[in-house]
C-alpha cells in the first residue's frame, strides 16, 4: 500500500478548487494544478505517485505560463495518456459538455476508468464514492 494516497485535482477556479480540497478527507493529499501546464508538468514528473485525477477541461483563468492560454484539459489528456497507468481513475468535472465529452471519450478508448460529472451537479457522496475507487485501486498496488 502507498504511504500517501496522491490524487491530483485539475481545476483553475478557485473556488471550485477550495470546494474540492475540502471534500477530501484526512490521509488522502489533494495535488491542486490550477492550469494545463502545471498539471502537465506535475503527471510527467509524479505519475508514478498518483492514485487518481480530477480533470477539468476549460483551464484559462490562472495562466502560470504564457502557453497555458492555449492549453486545455485536451492537452493534460494527451499527457495522462502518454504517462499514467490505465488503472488510475479519473473524474472529469469540467462544465464544458463537448470539452468533458471529448477528454472523457479519449481518456476511455485509451483503457481508462472514467466518471464524468459536471462541477454544478458534483458533491460530497460522489467525491467519497469515486475514492473509494482510487483507495480500493492504491491499497491493491
Amino acid at each position: 500500500m502507498k504511504k500517501h494516497i496522491r490524487i491530483l485535482i485539475v481545476e483553475d477556479n478557485a473556488t471550485r478548487a477550495e470546494r474540492i480540497c475540502h471534500w477530501i478527507p484526512q490521509g488522502i493529499v489533494p495535488i491542486l494544478a490550477s492550469s494545463a501546464g502545471l498539471a502537465i508538468g506535475i503527471i510527467q514528473r509524479d505519475f508514478k505517485e498518483l492514485a487518481g485525477l480530477m480533470l477539468d477541461h476549460d483551464l484559462q483563468e490562472q495562466r502560470i505560463t504564457e502557453s497555458d492560454a492555449y492549453l486545455s484539459g485536451t492537452d493534460v489528456t494527451r499527457t495522462i495518456i502518454q504517462y499514467l497507468p490505465k488503472d488510475i481513475p479519473i473524474l472529469v468535472h469540467s462544465m464544458n459538455p463537448s470539452g468533458a465529452q471529448r477528454v472523457s471519450r479519449q481518456l476511455e478508448s485509451a483503457g481508462f476508468w472514467v466518471t464524468r460529472i459536471p462541477m454544478s451537479e458534483l458533491d460530497q457522496s460522489d467525491i467519497d464514492e469515486w475514492l473509494e475507487e482510487v483507495i480500493s485501486n492504491a491499497t491493491e498496488m
